[in-house]
C-alpha cells in the first residue's frame, strides 16, 4: 500500500505523536538549518479516537522545545490557498501570543518558527523552493527580532529542481524528496534517504500504519476528501485564470482605447498646430499685403509729389521766359513732357 504523507491522517500520525518525536525533530532541524530542537513536547498530539470522521480539514502541529522553550508550528498544505501567507502569519502570531500565562511578561517570550510544507506553488515571484521570512529593516536589512520565523517549502518547485539536477541531497533535500512522493513500506527505502535516521524511522512506522485498519480507513476517507478538494480547487483555479484573462483583456482594451485617445489627441493637436500655422501664414500674407499697399501708396504719393514739383518747375521757368527746349534741358525732362505740362496749364 502506497502512503502519501501529505495526507493529514498519515502526516499527523507520523509526526504528531509524543511517543515518536524523532522524525519531527529531524525535520524541524533540517528546515531551520541548526539543531535547535532536541527534546520536544507536542502540544496537540494526534489521537485516532478523537480524530473526527466528518472534518477532513488540515490541522497544524504545535510543538515546544523542552530546554529552550522555543515554539514551532508545522503544517502540510496540499491545495493552493490564495490567502495562505496571511493565514500562516495569523497562526504564528497566535503561537507567539499564547506563550504568556498569567504573571508572565514580555521577557518570557521565546522565538517561534512557522514551518509550512506546500504541495502547490505559493510564492509565484520566488524561483527557489525554500524561502524564509523574518522581520527586518527595509533599509538596513538588519533584523528587528529573531522571534518570528516563517519557512515555506514548495515541493512542486523542489521536484522541478530535482529533475534539473539541482539538488544536493542534504538533510533538508532528503526530507523534501521523501515528503513529495508516495511510499510503500513493504519496499526498500530509496538510497537517497538511507543515511537519514528520521526518514528511516518514518519508513518503518509506515509498515505499522498500513497494518492498522482504523488508520487505513481514515486515510482513505481523507484521500477521498483531498480528491474532492483538488477538483474544487481546479475549478477555482480555472475560474481565477478565466477572471485574470478577462481582466487582462479588459486592461488591453482600456490600453488600446487610451492609446487611440492619445492618438486622437495628437491628431487634434497636430490639426490645431496646422490651423495655427495656417492662421500665422494668413496673418503674414495679410501683413505683407498691407505693407505692399503702404509701399504702393507711398510710391503713388512720391510720384504725385514728383509730378507736382515738375509741374511747378516747368511753369515757373516758363513764366521767366525760358523756351520749352531750354526748360527740358535744365530739368532733364523730355521736351514733349514740358510741352504737355504747359498745354495742361493753358487749358
Amino acid at each position: 500500500m502506497e502512503i502519501y504523507l501529505y495526507n493529514d491522517v498519515a502526516f499527523k500520525w507520523t509526526f504528531g505523536r509524543q511517543e515518536r518525536t524523532t522524525p519531527l525533530i529531524s525535520l524541524l532541524n533540517a528546515v531551520v538549518g541548526e539543531p535547535l530542537f532536541r527534546e520536544i513536547r507536542v502540544m496537540n498530539p494526534f489521537d485516532i479516537s478523537k480524530y473526527p470522521e466528518d472534518k477532513m480539514g488540515i490541522l497544524d502541529l504545535r510543538v515546544k522545545e523542552a530546554g529552550s522553550g522555543i515554539w514551532a508550528d508545522v503544517e502540510m498544505q496540499v491545495a493552493y490557498q490564495e490567502y495562505y501567507p496571511e493565514r500562516s502569519m495569523f497562526y504564528l502570531a497566535g503561537l507567539y501570543r499564547d506563550q504568556l500565562r498569567a504573571g508572565e511578561d514580555y521577557p518570557d517570550l521565546r522565538p517561534c518558527y512557522g514551518v509550512h510544507i506546500l504541495m502547490a506553488d505559493l510564492l509565484e515571484d520566488e524561483p527557489d523552493w525554500y524561502n524564509c521570512y523574518r522581520m527586518t529593516n527595509v533599509k538596513s536589512n538588519r533584523l528587528l527580532s529573531g522571534h518570528w520565523n516563517l519557512y515555506y517549502l514548495e515541493l512542486r518547485k523542489f521536484r522541478e529542481a530535482m529533475k534539473e539536477g539541482g539538488v544536493s541531497w542534504k538533510k533538508l533535500e532528503q526530507w523534501c524528496g521523501f515528503l513529495s512522493e508516495p511510499h510503500d513500506p513493504s519496499e526498500a527505502l530509496d538510497e537517497n534517504f538511507r543515511d537519514n535516521e528520521g526518514i528511516k524511522e518514518v519508513h518503518e512506522m509506515l509498515q505499522e500504519f498500513t497494518e492498522d485498519e482504523r488508520l487505513r480507513e481514515r486515510y482513505r476517507l481523507h484521500q477521498a476528501w483531498l480528491r474532492d478538494q483538488r477538483s474544487v480547487e481546479r475549478e477555482r483555479m480555472t475560474e481565477r485564470r478565466l477572471r485574470r484573462e478577462a481582466e487582462a483583456e479588459k486592461k488591453k482594451a482600456e490600453d488600446r482605447e487610451k492609446k487611440m485617445e492619445a492618438g486622437k489627441k495628437k491628431a487634434e493637436d497636430r490639426e490645431k498646430k496646422m490651423e495655427a500655422g495656417k492662421k500665422k501664414a494668413e496673418d503674414r500674407e495679410k501683413k505683407m499685403e498691407a505693407e505692399k499697399k503702404k509701399a504702393e501708396d507711398r510710391e503713388k504719393k512720391m510720384e504725385a509729389n514728383l509730378k507736382e514739383r515738375e509741374r511747378r518747375s516747368v511753369l515757373a521757368l516758363r513764366e521767366e521766359g525760358y523756351p520749352d527746349e531750354r526748360i527740358a534741358e535744365m530739368l532733364e525732362m523730355p521736351e514733349d513732357k514740358v510741352k504737355a505740362i504747359g498745354n495742361e496749364f493753358q487749358a
